[in-house]
């Protein structure tokens, strides 16, 4: 088993946009999709089974949560990573993630990642971007482009390699974040400029003003998982978190 799509129904996803983030730095993917879930009320619509499933699950609303869930509201889905895969199976995450949605006929994709808050050139810089050819070629973009020489590492980078083979318009939303700690403001950041590039109207305050909350309750989860890595660790196991 690689990677399988498990979705209620019969969907029809065509012409749709699929929205993902992924924890990366400052966790602005994950702490930006959970936010838009949340505010859109967002239906649950199915899971992610991968070979390699962290082991967690946790639980929303009451129900059970799982690591790899999705969601849609409209013709918005959004697939929200409760943790991140291990590092070995992200070159198998990526490829099947893109294969699943060029051929459920989704119109693009936006991901959501972050960048170290120490690159920024100035005070008033929020964001940049990084786009396949086929989506710059679609849109005309007027958001900021990541600098030569800067990478993008991780599912993200992996990701968008293969939408750019596949001649696939993705786009990924880079707002600068703090690195060593969960950054709130950043997924701000990253909601207002999806807003931009989408038909979402989704009012950030509430993720302004609960920031700190946020934040240390997402230190809590953090320490959690690095927790458990300790203990794969001293049981011989390989099972990282990045």
């Amino acid at each position: 088993m690689d990677l399988q799509f498990i979705v209620d129904g019969n969907k029809n996803f065509k012409d749709h946009t699929l929205i993902s983030g992924f924890h990366g730095i400052g966790t602005a993917g994950f702490i930006t999709m959970k936010y838009i879930i949340d505010q859109l009320e967002a239906i649950k619509i199915g899971t992610v089974i991968s070979e390699f499933l962290p082991p967690f699950i946790t639980t929303k609303d009451g129900k059970l949560s799982l690591p790899f869930e999705l969601y849609q509201e409209n013709e918005n889905v959004f697939l929200i990573p409760q943790f991140q895969p291990y590092r070995h199976e992200h070159r198998t995450f990526a490829e099947k993630l893109v294969d699943w949605s060029i051929q459920s006929k989704f119109n693009q994709t936006i991901l959501v990642g972050g960048l170290d808050a120490r690159l920024k050139k100035n005070e008033n810089d929020k964001i940049r971007i990084v786009a396949t050819t086929a989506y710059l070629e679609k849109h005309n973009n007027k958001l900021p482009v990541l600098e030569d020489g800067l990478f993008v590492t991780g599912p993200l980078a992996l990701i968008l390699t293969f939408y750019e083979i596949k001649n696939y318009p993705a786009i990924a939303v880079l707002p600068y974040a703090e690195s060593s700690r969960a950054d709130p403001l950043a997924a701000a950041a990253a909601v207002e400029t999806i807003n931009k590039i989408t038909n979402l109207n989704i009012n950030v305050s509430k993720l302004i003003q609960d920031a700190e909350l946020i934040e240390q309750n997402l230190q809590e989860i953090i320490t959690q998982t690095k927790d458990h890595e300790i203990e794969d660790k001293e049981h011989g196991t390989k099972r990282l978190f990045i």
